[in-house]
């Protein structure tokens, strides 16, 4: 390792001790390292450099760039507020591949630096701080024959884990494009294939001026050299079409997955978590993490047969739950123009979710459904935190749903299906015995529809708990009501100036709860439509301890 010059504002990733300076991506990579785990070298950018030093520090990055980089190198973003553990950030700041030239360099630096900007609805739906600062990472480019993300929680007896594999580099995988092989287990279930045509690897400066057409060569699992053809080049990639001999072979063997498993939970013991999603790649070199961070949801549960599910789509469950609403079809181009109004009640119909569309989750989507992707990728990840039922990997989605189509989409087993606006009509008979509807203001009377409980969504910006005391006891105490609660969506934070006889639950990855002691906890939560037909429906999956009725 080269530590830089003491004159240069660049801090080597080994002392990258103080997220403040360095971000939470590289503080959690230099703990990794300091624990003996296999992570590249790099320098970082400190969020205290001013935009007029970039150009003195270029020479400095190249200098120590030399002789490691034939690839070039990647600007990875690192901000403070970066991979925590109540909002992820998963693909909201940006990434760049560059060659090791002082022009695209500083270009990239410029970019992953202004990123910062996107995210700050995301971070006011989700209740958390978002500084503007942002450190940069800066690495040499692997050029991994695989690479993908491994998932593992801890707190499960055994526990469970889930890997997502491409060929290539995994930035297709995590942003959506692409659907990766995924291994599940314990116990391991037979692999569902990789859905990959296209392999994006950081190239040569021989390959990046290749056109369309031409022929290049990569490497495999065991070094043998394959052709493959150019599909097209930019931003530091090459994008090849897949050789054909990988056409029927797994992208990860057994004892790679056991590898992988085995080094990621070395990782969540070094960092201190039960819950963990780390970036991966496999180089002739061996194994590299490349990113670490807690899960800020739990994984989906492995879904059953879905088998004879009749007219309809199918594709992967990555966040439990049910919605049902009109089709809205999301263009990030067009994302910004959209009235957030339509996105209430509505099934989202996108390729993948990304920095353009994500402000839109916290107007209310009852569902969302994903042309690619798997439960790992940052459409899924985005999804779980706003706790909105997902399916992915529904591959003609966008071709095949029209616009304003109602649906049922079931985020648990996987399918969208064709609904009426007659599905489950609440108000007709549906039974409610087990739910809490959860409501935007308070009813004037106690509802007579046999629900659980009603809940009253409070928003992560109400200060004052105490303001609702008349509300909380008065239904209560009418003869045969069903209890009443509060849930602030999207926090971790305490509820403040509970009434007495109430206390304050947490629900993994979907908020926090205010509730009456002496009731248990229904074991879901549905909103009804003006109609009264069921729009969404969530699990509440309690934290240990507590029983749902």
């Amino acid at each position: 390792m080269t530590t830089p010059p003491a004159a240069c504002p660049l801090i080597a990733l080994a002392d990258a001790d103080d997220p403040a300076s360095c971000g939470g991506k590289a503080a959690a990579l230099a703990r990794l390292r300091h624990a003996g785990l296999p992570v590249p070298d790099g320098v970082i950018l400190p969020t205290s450099t001013s935009t007029g030093d970039l150009p003195d520090v270029l020479a400095a990055i190249l200098s120590w760039a030399a002789g490691r980089a034939p690839y070039g190198l990647i600007a990875r973003s690192s901000a403070p507020h970066e991979d925590g553990t109540l909002a992820s950030f998963a693909g909201l700041h940006t990434s760049v591949f560059t060659p090791a030239e002082p022009a695209p360099l500083l270009a990239a630096l410029h970019r992953v630096r202004t990123s910062a900007a996107g995210a700050a609805a995301y971070a006011r739906a989700r209740g958390v701080a978002c500084s503007q600062a942002m450190a940069v990472l800066v690495q040499p480019a692997l050029r991994p024959y695989a690479s993908g993300v491994l998932a593992i929680e801890r707190d499960d007896a055994p526990a469970r884990w889930r890997v997502e594999a491409v060929h290539g580099l995994a930035e297709p995988l995590v942003s959506g494009r692409q659907t990766g092989e995924i291994h599940t287990g314990p116990p391991p279930a037979p692999p569902r294939p990789c859905g990959q045509s296209v392999i994006a690897l950081p190239g040569t400066a021989a390959e990046l001026r290749l056109p369309p057409g031409e022929w290049t060569t990569l490497h495999d699992a065991d070094g043998a050299l394959h052709r493959a053809k150019v599909h097209l080049s930019g931003d530091g990639l090459v994008h090849l079409h897949r050789p054909a001999a990988w056409a029927d072979r797994p992208v990860l063997t057994a004892e790679q997955v056991h590898t992988l498993i085995t080094v990621g939970s070395r990782a969540a013991a070094a960092l201190g978590w039960d819950r963990i999603d780390v970036e991966w790649a496999l180089t002739r070199g061996g194994l590299h993490l490349v990113q670490a961070r807690p899960l800020t949801a739990p994984l989906p549960p492995a879904p059953g047969q879905t088998s004879g599910i009749g007219p309809g789509w199918e594709g992967i469950a990555a966040v439990p739950g049910t919605g049902t609403g009109p089709a809205l079809h999301l263009e990030p181009a067009a994302a910004h123009a959209l009235d957030p109004q339509a996105v209430t009640g509505a099934v989202l119909i996108c390729q993948a979710l990304g920095p353009q569309t994500v402000h839109l989750l916290h107007h209310g989507p009852s569902a969302i459904v994903a042309a690619t992707g798997g439960p790992l990728s940052h459409t899924a990840i985005l999804a779980r935190e706003f706790g909105i039922p997902c399916v992915t990997a529904v591959t003609d989605a966008l071709a095949t749903i029209g616009p304003g189509t109602r649906l049922l989409v079931d985020g648990t087993a996987g399918t969208v299906t064709p609904a009426t606006s007659g599905t489950t009509p609440a108000a007709d008979g549906t039974d409610l015995r087990d739910s809490a509807v959860l409501v935007t203001s308070p009813p004037a009377t106690p509802p007579g529809d046999g629900r659980a409980a009603t809940l009253l969504l409070c928003e992560p910006t109400t200060a004052d708990v105490a303001r609702l005391p008349a509300w909380f006891t008065e239904p209560a105490a009418t003869p045969g009501a069903a209890p009443a609660g509060l849930l602030r969506l999207g926090s971790d934070t305490p509820l403040p100036g509970l009434p007495e006889g109430y206390r304050d639950i947490s629900l993994p990855g979907m908020g926090r709860l205010a509730w009456p002691r002496d009731a248990p906890l229904p074991a879901r939560v549905v909103v009804l439509g003006p109609d009264g037909t069921v729009l969404l429906g969530r699990a509440t999956d309690p934290p240990p301890g507590e029983t749902p009725r």
